[in-house]
């Protein structure tokens, strides 16, 4: 297995599809960097990896500080001693009216959104380039799919995926392969924060989350744990640069 013993950073990972990819990873033999701002949550996620036989460690890491790219990878590099595979995960919601949308809002999702991969990725670069690494940014069906008062998570996710092109176009020659992964329709703690902004009545809020529980047309995490650990195998998808891939049920279909 190609994956055997590689080192993977995945942020956003103490919770949904960034906790879901590093639990796939570490049981595919990865040894993993679990980065997240919940300490009781990622310390959960290394157990959990740990438990089944994986290899793990938790790095705290707020986003919105503009030293925590540097900081993860600096740290993954002392615990580690390399990076092959880097998951962009982390992500924040604002469902508003236009008319309600403050500059706060827009710093705060780009700081998370759009500039936390690129300087990630970035603070990453040279490790990369030695191991001929990948990164799989998580994207949104919403990239390409407006949702109702959601233009500021929408548009970012659009900028991500031409972000992604351009620095695969970039890295191409280098040996660094760059993906987009669109999850579409996810049972994630994202997705009912994202709820929470748009109902205010508590009982209809946890009324709307139940029925997502059973929803056919609602994914698991682990459906996107396996996209990811597809591409992170340079011996599967060792072909795939530049891609955007939806995992969506066909939602787009619907468009």
């Amino acid at each position: 297995m190609s994956l055997q013993e590689k080192v993977a950073l995945v942020t956003g990972a103490t919770d949904g599809i960034g906790r879901a990819a590093a639990e796939k990873l570490g049981a595919l033999g990865v040894r993993v960097s679990v980065c997240g701002r919940d300490q009781e949550r990622g310390e959960e996620t290394v157990s959990r990896i740990v438990s089944r036989g994986g290899q793990a460690v938790f790095i705290r890491a707020d986003l919105l500080d503009p030293e925590t790219p540097s900081m993860m990878v600096e740290k993954t590099i002392a615990h580690w001693g390399g990076l092959d595979i880097l998951i962009n995960n982390a992500a924040t919601v604002c469902n508003k009216r236009v008319e309600d949308i403050s500059h706060d809002d827009w710093n705060r999702l780009f700081a998370v959104n759009l500039k936390s991969p690129f300087f990630t990725i970035q603070a990453a670069l040279p490790l990369l380039k030695q191991s001929r690494g990948n990164v799989i940014n998580v994207s949104s069906i919403n990239a390409i799919k407006n949702g109702v008062n959601n233009v500021v998570y929408d548009s970012l996710k659009a900028a991500l995926n031409h972000m992604s092109r351009g620095l695969a176009k970039d890295l191409h020659e280098q040996g660094v392969r760059i993906n987009v992964l669109m999850p579409g329709g996810t049972r994630t703690s994202l997705l009912y924060e994202w709820f929470g902004q748009q109902i205010d009545d508590p009982e209809a809020l946890k009324e709307k989350i139940a029925a997502v529980q059973t929803e056919k047309r609602m994914a698991d995490p682990d459906f996107m744990a396996d996209a990811i650990a597809f591409l992170a195998d340079d011996d599967k998808s060792g072909w795939i640069n530049g891609a955007a891939i939806p995992i969506d049920g066909g939602l787009l279909l619907k468009s």
